[in-house]
């Protein structure tokens, strides 16, 4: 339940705040903004008019949304008759807010305590593959290996030699999370593991410790902590491409279920989960697809390479229609392999 009730919550924090950077950058660009609603429709309530813009309360709770006056050039105040700038901020302002989203929730994780890779004994884990041996056994990335069938670890070589030396036989390792050690957990290193992943599925490093930082200091480690997940995601990508990491594609089901593992941690690790899922938030809405504001975008650099000459509101809106209704039909997909992936081999059994 608490893992149903974060992922709501989050979802809701995410998308609300993207949609209010797009209201926001609309009402500073003099853009008639029809109606900002909390949540998603049917309507439950009108709370109220500001600014000519209908404030409504939505029965489903899921951040909210933004209706714009967006595809009449001829109507004052519509998007459509401002000129590229305008779109252009208006588009990618959504976008931007989730970036500042991250950044403030990174600098809150560093002023409360982060996790940071320290000198010592140990070995950390910076990665753990999805359907490995490890994740099944609950370690999670900030975890810090402290011992492997009784023997202490002092680096991250000898977790190493110990997991190769154990290969398809149960190991125990004492983990550290948050200070505290936990509870053995028993894994079984894999013969032959899929590329990329390693026996156990993890990818280790210097230990971890939690350490805090003053508020002066914790904004720009939060802005680097930003940078680094925006970084890394690129890099995500293109290892991919290469073909030197398997592309990881996770829908709602897939984030539910990363959501209620991170719940269990605690609220310092839910917090940076929620930034780093911002972060994808800003990227996936800036890609150049039809229906997303990158695609918008698109067709705002268009416009410039043309010489300010437009392409019609009504062709860019039916290009964004059919955009919408593929994006969907990948939705579904995708949210398909999901419960295939987690519930397919209950259902094969």
């Amino acid at each position: 339940m608490t893992g149903f009730i974060s992922f709501i919550v989050i979802f809701s924090l995410l998308v609300f705040v993207h949609e209010l950077g797009h209201f926001i950058a609309a009402k500073l660009r003099g853009v008639k903004v029809r109606e900002f609603g909390f949540g998603y429709p049917p309507r439950l309530l009108r709370l109220g008019i500001w600014r000519e813009t209908e404030i409504t309360l939505n029965l489903l709770p899921f951040g909210g949304f933004v209706k714009m006056a967006e595809d009449d050039p001829t109507e004052p105040g519509n998007l459509a008759a401002k000129g590229r700038g305008t779109r252009a901020l208006v588009y990618s302002a959504g976008a931007l807010m989730n970036v500042v989203l991250a950044i403030v929730l990174y600098s809150v994780t560093f002023m409360t305590g982060a996790l940071t890779p320290t000198e010592g004994p140990g070995a950390g884990i910076y990665w753990v593959s999805p359907d490995s041996p490890a994740a099944e056994a609950g370690m999670r990335p900030g975890d810090t290996i402290v011992a492997i069938n009784g023997e202490p670890i002092d680096q991250v070589q000898e977790a190493l030699d110990l997991i190769k030396a154990h290969t398809g036989e149960p190991i125990e390792i004492v983990l550290r999370r948050n200070g505290h050690l936990l509870v053995p957990v028993t894994v079984i290193p894999r013969e032959n593991p899929p590329p990329n992943q390693g026996a156990v599925g993890v990818s280790l490093g210097d230990p971890w410790m939690r350490k805090a930082y003053p508020l002066w200091e914790a904004i720009p480690r939060g802005f680097m902590a930003a940078y680094n997940s925006v970084r890394g995601m690129f890099y995500m990508i293109y290892a991919a491409i290469r073909g030197s990491l398997p592309l990881q594609v996770s829908g709602p089901i897939g984030i539910y279920r990363e959501t209620a593992q991170v719940a269990k941690s605690g609220l310092d690790q839910l917090i940076e989960f929620t930034a780093f899922l911002s972060i994808n938030l800003f990227l996936v809405n800036l890609l150049p697809l039809p229906a997303l504001d990158g695609g918008r975008l698109i067709f705002v650099l268009l416009e410039t390479v043309r010489g300010g000459r437009r392409i019609p509101p009504e062709r860019e809106g039916l290009v964004h229609a059919i955009g919408f209704v593929v994006l969907v039909a990948l939705m579904i997909v995708v949210t398909f392999m999901d419960y295939m992936r987690y519930y397919g081999p209950e259902l094969r059994r």
